[in-house]
C-alpha cells in the first residue's frame, strides 16, 4: 500500500513538473563543428556521405551506442542559413543507388551538412539530449593555402624555392623557371609577362598533382574556375631581390601586392569563419595513393600533413593559433580505403598511418589537442578471398574494379609496417586496384557495408552522446 501511494505521489509531481515546464530546466542542446579537411582526392565527399548515412541508419555502428550505454536516432536537417552551400547529401546517396554507381565528384568549395542526434535519456523525467552535429567540407586544395597565412611573400617564396631540392620537383619546374629567366623580375615592367609566369607555374603545379604530389600553392590556382582566373592568383613565388629594390612597376612588385591581397581577401576571411569555428577535424590520407605513386610523393604526403598541423602553431598572436588552441579538441589522422586491401593487410596499414602521422600527433599533443589515427573505409566495396595454393594461404579482393562493368577478382597489393628508404624503393614496388563503390542501400534506414566507420564515430562525437 505505501508503494502504490509513493509511485501515485511520484507520478503526480512529475507531472505537475511537467505542466509547469520545469523540466526544461534540465534540457540539454549541444552543437559541435565537424571539419572534414584532407589531401587532395582522399574521400572527402563519400566520408560525408557515408557519416550521415551511418547515423541515421544506425544498424552498422551499433558498437557506438553499446560502448557509450546510449541509445539515439538521427536526421538530417536544413542549414540555419544560406550563406554557405548546403552539402547535397541526397543527390550523392540517389546517385551512389543505381545499378552502376560512380565515386562523387571532388568538391571545389565549402559545404555543410547537419545532423540532429536525439540521445535518449536514462529518466523518464529529463528530456532527451539533442546533439546538433555541423559537418563542413573543406576542399583539400585550400588546406595548404592556410599555411600561407602570416607568411610574408619572400618567406613564401623561400619555402616553395627549398622545395626545388629535390631533383625530381626540380626537373619539372624547368619549363617555369626558363620563363621566369627571360625576364628581369625587378625592373620595370609592363606587365605582358605576368601571364606567362603564372601559366608555366600553374602547369608545373597541375604536373605535380598529375603524379600524386600533395603539397600544392596557392590550392585555388589547380582548380577549374572558383577563383583560378582571379586577378589575386596572378603571382608565383620569385627570388627575393639582395641588394636592391624592385620597382614599384616590376613584375615582383605586382606578385608580392597581389600575393598579399589573395591572403587578406581570400585566405584570412576564411580562417576566420571556419577554422575559428571547428570543434574537432578529421585530416583524411590517401596512403595508398601515395605508396603506389613512388617514394617522392610518398614523402611529399608525409611533409603535407606537417604543414596542415602547423596552422597550430603560428606565431604567438596568430589569430589562427589563438582560435583554433581554444577550440580544437581532437583531431583524427584517418587513413582511406581500406578496403582496397585484403582485411590480413590492415595491420600493416595500420602501423604504416601510425609511422605517417607519428610526428604530427606528437606535436599535437604537447599543445592539448587529443588524437588518434584509424585506417577505415566509408564504403566497403570488395569482398575477401582466401585462396590455397598448395598449402599457402593467399589472399585477394573480389570488386568492381574501375573502369569494368563485371565483379573481377584483383590480388591486393601488400603494404610495408614501415616506408622502406629512398635506396630499397623500386618503381611499380606497390599497386592497389582501384574499386567501384558498391550500390547503395534503397532505404535510409539501411547503411552502406563499411570498415572501422563506427570507431571513426565514437572517436569523433561518441562523448557528447
Amino acid at each position: 500500500m505505501a508503494k502504490e501511494y509513493i509511485d501515485k505521489v511520484s507520478s503526480e509531481t512529475l507531472k505537475l513538473l511537467k505542466d509547469i515546464h520545469a523540466d526544461t530546466i534540465f534540457k540539454k542542446r549541444e552543437k559541435i563543428q565537424l571539419a572534414v579537411t584532407g589531401l587532395n582526392r582522399s574521400g572527402k565527399s563519400i566520408f560525408i556521405t557515408s557519416l550521415v548515412n551511418q547515423l541515421v541508419s544506425g544498424k552498422r555502428i551499433q558498437k557506438v551506442s553499446r560502448s557509450r550505454g546510449k541509445e539515439f536516432i538521427a536526421k538530417v536537417i536544413p542549414l540555419e542559413d544560406d550563406s554557405v552551400p548546403e552539402f547535397d547529401y541526397r543527390t550523392v546517396v540517389d546517385a551512389l543507388r543505381t545499378e552502376d554507381p560512380k565515386w562523387p565528384k571532388s568538391t571545389s568549395s565549402v559545404s555543410k551538412v547537419r545532423v540532429e542526434i536525439e540521445v535518449k535519456s536514462r529518466s523518464s523525467f529529463f528530456p532527451n539530449k539533442i546533439l546538433e552535429l555541423e559537418v563542413i567540407d573543406y576542399p583539400g586544395e585550400w588546406l595548404f593555402d592556410l599555411e600561407m597565412y602570416n607568411k610574408e611573400f619572400a618567406e613564401w617564396s623561400e619555402s616553395a624555392y627549398s622545395q626545388l631540392r629535390n631533383s625530381v620537383k626540380r626537373e619539372l619546374a624547368k619549363e617555369w623557371q626558363s620563363e621566369l629567366s627571360k625576364h628581369d623580375i625587378y625592373g620595370f615592367s609592363d606587365g605582358s609577362a605576368d601571364r606567362g609566369i603564372v601559366d608555366k607555374y600553374r602547369d608545373y603545379l597541375r604536373t605535380l598533382q598529375n603524379m600524386g604530389f600533395s603539397i600544392i600553392q596557392p590550392g585555388r590556382s589547380v582548380q577549374s574556375g572558383n577563383l583560378s582566373d582571379h586577378s589575386t592568383l596572378l603571382f608565383t613565388p620569385l627570388p627575393p631581390p639582395k641588394y636592391l629594390k624592385p620597382h614599384e612597376d616590376s613584375i615582383y612588385q605586382r606578385f608580392q601586392n597581389r600575393y598579399n591581397r589573395y591572403i587578406k581577401e581570400i585566405v584570412e576571411p576564411l580562417a576566420v569563419e571556419y577554422f575559428s569555428q571547428f570543434d574537432r577535424q578529421i585530416i583524411l590520407v590517401d596512403v595508398l595513393k601515395s605508396l603506389q605513386n613512388g617514394y617522392n610523393p610518398f614523402i611529399d604526403m608525409t611533409e603535407a600533413i606537417k604543414k596542415i598541423i602547423r596552422m597550430y602553431e603560428y606565431g604567438e598572436q596568430s589569430f589562427l593559433k589563438k582560435v583554433l588552441e581554444k577550440k580544437i579538441d581532437k583531431v583524427l589522422f584517418g587513413a582511406t580505403k581500406a578496403d582496397h586491401i585484403a582485411s590480413s593487410q590492415h595491420q600493416n596499414y595500420q602501423k604504416l598511418l601510425n609511422t605517417v602521422v607519428e610526428e604530427a600527433e606528437r606535436e599535437l599533443n604537447l599543445k592539448g589537442i587529443d588524437t588518434e589515427a584509424i585506417v577505415f573505409a566509408s564504403v566497403k566495396s570488395t569482398e575477401d578471398i582466401v585462396h590455397d595454393y598448395g598449402g599457402k594461404e593467399m589472399d585477394s579482393l573480389k570488386g568492381r574494379v574501375v573502369g569494368k562493368t563485371v565483379p573481377t577478382i584483383e590480388y591486393s597489393g601488400r603494404v610495408p609496417e614501415d616506408y622502406p628508404p629512398k635506396s630499397e624503393w623500386r618503381g611499380g614496388m606497390f599497386s592497389f586496384p582501384s574499386f567501384s563503390p558498391i550500390e547503395f542501400p534503397d532505404r535510409d534506414i539501411d547503411a552502406v557495408p563499411h570498415i572501422n566507420m563506427d570507431e571513426v564515430i565514437d572517436y569523433l562525437i561518441g562523448d557528447k552522446l
